[in-house]
């Protein structure tokens, strides 16, 4: 029994290792490592008498000599129809045909192989016999010209091929060729078929045992068709038993004597084409086709030129000239319309027989010496065909509805009008406007039919829509020329657009139906087009945009210590808010410059800034600059001035209420308005230096108190009112607010309004109410 290499894995391990430690010579000065392989893996082989099937390593002393064997050179793989040839020794490259072979361990050489040829088995399954030679084979197959007369498996080397031929023995008849379940790779053509040996493969001749059909006629000696073959009679052939073969008549046809004759009946009762399925018999059968006289059937139409449909045939050419056997019966349809050549419209009116347009005619007894003519009879309708540029465009006629080409039939001289619409979809984005009747004009038509075929053509052209949008949107205003007051040109027209990016934004290129970097271009409206302006979003400061945060005031500049707004576009890459407590001079990357000095900020977003502006910022024109991460940095001017009032307020149904609360601290709503004789607290910021330099990004100190060193008057209403106390808000950055208490004098039961002055500038008005 052959064993494989991991059986003898612990004896050549052991081998290896005692070769290691055993003394060398001076001729043997140390080993080198060399692997034995066959090729393809799985195949047997003996290196010093111990047996392998897959890769062995091993290290050999320098010079010792070894047995290299492939003692089985035919090797069957198990259960895999394959089938191994040792074919030569390769050592580094060279094939040695010699086997055994003698090797010295070398260090230049440490790769043996043992080549095999691959053979796959082509299982041939038709014929199982304990005894070919004493059991009768259905037939011979000829594999590359050998016979084979049993199932037997035959080898072919891997990538060849095999032809084979089936060929029956006397008494059967070969059917055809059944390739394995899930095996590709055969030819087949009738006899023969062509396999590619890429893998094992099975092929299943098919042998049937054969019956003896004799073919003949009444009268004797015409022809028939036999598997769309044609056959004179009589005659004999041999076919499998269950197997259906086609058999048919040549009808009409010439006896020998020149007489016509007409198929009229099968033996077996079959149609006139029919299967004939043959039976399980060893006698043989006869199949016989009985013909009758024909007679001479001529059929025609008044006027020439138009069809007929004969036994349900519509393409036969007129006159048609029949040879039908005596008493046997015919369908003939005469369409009710027709039309000819010429595109003249026809209707039938009768037969010459009498008979009705369709009808069944039986071919006379005397026929076949006298003939028969039959002729169908047809008067002339008008004719308007409507067609027009648009393929299957719906049209009206008459008030209904007809896709083009559009055919009118009515009789002679029928007045017909004709209407089309204006404009036709033809897809998003196209559509296809009316320009008029061709010779015409535009507009209905109204015709009279006569009797030559008439025309009308609906011309239209095609409108394609043009569209254009910016990412982002809205940032850029358009030029777009010639102007369309729906967006649809011609289709032969062109369309010049330009754009202006608006502030905020920085063109970069074209995208959609127009490319490049130049703010303009011209578009062909060959179909419909969309032009998209890509948009690089860049930091914008509007003018006048660094304002008091409290709102719009009558001071344009700004006080120091105050809170201010910054208005404009892309100011920075999303909405960050600082957190309670100090403020930070970077939000999101975000950071803003008042000359040298970076600001404290509320909050950062793209169209606004919220900072605190420092307490000693000297008067005049100041420096703005605001740097986004990844833009350029974007400047502006503002004025610093001593005073610059501004109150909060929050809007309630569309009105500015003051943010005012109550003395015993919550808030003054309309829900729960300010009371004479309390003591209220109003909030704003810019009202002007206190008698402290107020912390720069951090809450005002509880202690001491940080009071305005400028007066504050309030007007409430009517009335004036001076505060007790104007002072920068504890806890808060930026904030100021002022106390008043509302006296006899302070307005009732109203919304009144509300403004403070402080040096002489006015803030912002806001709402009260008071109870």
């Amino acid at each position: 029994m052959t064993k494989s290499f991991a059986n003898y894995l612990p004896i050549f391990t052991v081998m290896a290792m005692q070769v290691a430690v055993t003394p060398v010579s001076h001729a043997q000065d140390g080993g080198t490592v060399t692997h034995v392989t066959p090729v393809p893996d799985g195949a047997y082989f003996r290196v010093d008498g111990v047996s392998y099937m897959h890769q062995a390593a091993a290290v050999w002393p320098i010079g010792s000599k070894h047995i290299l064997w492939v003692d089985t050179p035919i090797q069957t793989l198990p259960s895999s129809k394959t089938r191994l040839s040792f074919k030569a020794w390769e050592i580094d490259g060279t094939q040695l045909p010699v086997n055994p072979v003698a090797v010295t361990a070398d260090p230049a050489v440490n790769n043996y192989e043992a080549i095999f040829g691959v053979e796959y088995a082509l299982s041939i399954v038709f014929f199982d016999c304990p005894d070919p030679d004493h059991c009768a084979s259905p037939g011979t197959i000829y594999v590359n010209n050998a016979p084979v007369t049993s199932s037997q498996d035959v080898y072919i080397g891997a990538g060849g091929s095999a032809t084979l031929q089936a060929i029956p023995n006397p008494g059967y008849v070969f059917v055809g060729w059944q390739q394995g379940a899930g095996q590709t790779g055969q030819t087949i053509t009738g006899l023969q078929n062509i396999v590619a040996m890429n893998a094992p493969v099975q092929v299943y001749p098919k042998f049937q045992v054969a019956r003896r059909v004799n073919l003949v006629t009444v009268p004797p000696n015409l022809a028939v068709l036999a598997d769309r073959i044609t056959v004179n009679t009589p005659t004999s052939v041999d076919w499998g038993w269950d197997s259906v073969h086609s058999v048919g008549p040549i009808s009409p046809q010439q006896d020998r004597q020149g007489k016509w004759w007409a198929f009229s009946s099968w033996s077996d009762g079959g149609a006139a084409n029919h299967a004939y399925t043959v039976a399980e018999f060893s006698y043989a059968d006869t199949l016989t086709a009985i013909y009758v006289p024909a007679a001479l059937v001529t059929l025609k139409t008044s006027p020439t030129g138009l069809t007929l449909k004969i036994d349900g045939r519509d393409n036969l050419l007129l006159p048609y000239y029949m040879n039908w056997g005596v008493n046997e019966t015919h369908h003939l349809e005469a369409p009710a319309q027709q039309t000819d050549a010429q595109g003249r419209i026809w209707a039938f009116d009768s037969w010459s027989n009498g008979g009705g347009a369709a009808q069944d005619f039986t071919v006379p007894a005397d026929a076949d010496t006298t003939g028969v003519t039959l002729v169908a009879t047809y008067h002339q309708l008008g004719k308007l065909t409507v067609t027009s540029s648009l393929a299957g465009l719906s049209v009206s006629v008459d008030g209904t509805a007809c896709a083009t080409p559009c055919n009118v039939v009515r009789p002679l001289g029928t007045q017909v009008k004709v209407s089309t619409p204006a404009s036709v979809p033809q897809g998003d984005g196209s559509r296809a406007d009316f320009t008029g009747w061709t010779g015409r004009g535009a507009g209905d038509v109204a015709l009279t039919l006569g009797p030559g075929a008439q025309t009308l053509s609906a011309n239209y052209h095609f409108m394609n829509r043009f569209s254009a949008a910016s990412d982002p949107p809205n940032g850029a205003s358009w030029n777009i020329q010639p102007a369309s007051s729906d967006g649809f040109y011609d289709a032969q027209s062109t369309v010049a657009v330009s754009l202006s990016a608006l502030p905020g934004y920085r063109f970069r290129r074209w995208d959609g139906d127009l490319s490049g970097t130049i703010p303009s271009g011209i578009v062909a409206m060959t179909a419909p087009r969309n032009v998209h302006a890509l948009l690089d979003p860049i930091p914008y400061i509007a003018p006048a945009g660094m304002s008091n945060a409290a709102g719009i005031t009558p001071q344009a500049g700004i006080a120091p210590g105050s809170i201010a707004s910054i208005f404009g576009a892309n100011l920075a890459p999303a909405v960050v808010v600082a957190p309670d407590g100090v403020l930070p001079q970077t939000l999101g990357g975000v950071t803003v410059m008042a000359g040298t000095s970076l600001l404290p900020l509320f909050f950062v977003s793209p169209a606004q800034i919220n900072v605190q502006l420092p307490d000693d910022m000297a008067a005049g024109t100041q420096t703005l600059t605001v740097s986004s991460p990844g833009q350029p940095d974007v400047h502006a001017t503002f004025t610093i001035v001593r005073n610059a009032p501004g109150l909060f307020s929050q809007v309630t149904n569309g009105q500015a209420f003051a943010v005012a609360i109550h003395e015993d601290g919550t808030p003054v709503t309309l829900d729960s308005p300010a009371r004479h004789g309390e003591l209220l607290t109003i909030y704003g910021t810019g009202l002007g230096p206190a008698d402290h330099s107020r912390p720069e990004g951090f809450p005002v100190p509880q202690t001491p108190p940080y009071l305005i060193q400028d007066g504050v008057t309030v007007q409430l209403g009517d009335a004036a009112l001076t505060p007790d106390t104007a002072f920068a808000a504890p806890g808060k950055v930026g904030i100021d607010a002022f106390q008043l208490r509302l006296g006899d004098s302070a307005p009732s039961a109203t919304n009144a309004s509300l403004h403070a002055t402080v040096n002489g500038q006015a803030s912002n008005t806001v709402l009260l109410p008071i109870q």
